[in-house]
């Protein structure tokens, strides 16, 4: 799999020079397995003979299971030795991601080589998922509405959100995740408006509304769902909040199928919000695309460009956030496809009462 990944890649490096630079660890595993925390790999425009991995020692028992079609350089400065072998191999001209390093390109200068900046072509195959990769994203997905819904039946007023946070962690391991995909959120009371809230000591009271941002990782892949819910019997500004938000994201989520562009998508959910005149209460995009990274193309906002693809996973997530009072944020990880979309996260979105 790996090997036809790269020989796709190969394919894209029409007129790019010698090859490709590969820096980034998410983009290596894509394109050979290795998980590891250090490794530079270079993609050569003229043929499989020409690629080159590398490692540094810790490393090479992992690189030898991990992609055995693969020899392995070893070297702690894994770009600096890579840029130096392409020089050995007769290469002059090396395209690199715009979003590479700076030591990387003075690594490549030093080598003597050339260097070319481009839109990484990666991203692009990373963005259509096969099988095997859909498969992990189900189970990553699954294993966190199943880990939400239980830690739900646990949560009692007086819990901190730390203690949360770390209980549904727990859960992912419990269930079978290989880790967290991000760290998780865990937001009440007048914390749940801030959307990338640190969870802390505040414990939960009733009459908060509670945030859960969260997500397992699974053979490298990272799920991504927000559920809110309140403590105790709802106000009735906070069932409307809700509503108007569950409105939102329903119609972001009719919207979603191939072809459809990322900005109009984005808009889908955003006019609901903005016709009921809280636009200003919703900052952040509508989603991303995620895989084996939490945050990775396709990226949906106002001004995002491109169009959905199929078998692309995305998130859909709008939210209404009132700063010292509460806010509300529903998301779910769904799988493109031809003429719509399949959800990922199957946990109820309605605003269940807890504590």
């Amino acid at each position: 799999m790996s090997s036809e990944r790269r020989d796709r890649l190969r394919g894209l490096l029409t007129d790019q020079g010698d090859g490709l630079l590969v820096t980034s660890l998410a983009d290596i595993r894509y394109l050979t397995g290795f998980s590891g925390s250090n490794a530079a790999l270079f993609i050569s425009s003229s043929g499989a003979d020409g690629d080159i991995f590398c490692t540094d020692g810790r490393y090479v028992e992992q690189a030898a299971e991990q992609c055995p079609d693969l020899g392995v350089l070893v070297a702690r400065a894994c770009v600096s030795a890579t840029s130096q072998q392409c020089v050995d191999q007769g290469a002059r001209e090396v395209s690199v991601d715009r979003g590479v390093a700076f030591e990387a390109m003075e690594s490549l200068s030093a080598s003597g080589l050339s260097a070319r900046v481009i839109e990484s072509p990666v991203a692009i195959l990373r963005a259509r998922k096969d099988a095997a990769e859909i498969a992990s994203l189900e189970r990553a997905n699954l294993i966190t509405s199943y880990a939400v819904d239980a830690l739900v039946r646990e949560i009692a007023v007086g819990d901190t959100e730390v203690h949360l946070a770390r209980r549904l962690e727990q859960l992912f391991g419990e269930m079978g995740a290989e880790d967290r995909a991000f760290p998780t959120i865990v937001a009440t009371g007048a914390n749940s408006a801030k959307p990338h809230h640190e969870p802390g000591a505040t414990q939960i009271a009733v009459g908060d509304l509670l945030v859960i941002d969260s997500g397992a990782r699974v053979a490298g892949y990272h799920a991504d769902m927000t559920r809110t819910f309140v403590v105790g019997d709802p106000s009735s500004w906070q069932m409307d909040l809700h509503a108007l938000v569950a409105r939102a994201a329903a119609s972001g989520r009719s919207a979603v199928r191939a072809g459809v562009s990322c900005a109009e998508l984005d808009s889908s959910a955003r006019d609901v919000i903005v016709d009921a005149g809280y636009g200003e209460y919703f900052g952040h995009g509508l989603g991303h695309g995620t895989g084996l990274e939490i945050h990775e193309a396709p990226m949906i906002g106002p001004r995002s460009e491109g169009r959905l693809t199929a078998e692309t996973t995305i998130t859909v997530e709008p939210g209404v956030y009132l700063p010292g009072r509460g806010g509300v944020r529903i998301e779910d990880s769904l799988l493109v496809t031809a003429d719509g979309h399949r959800s990922l996260t199957t946990s109820p979105r309605d605003l269940r009462i807890v504590g």
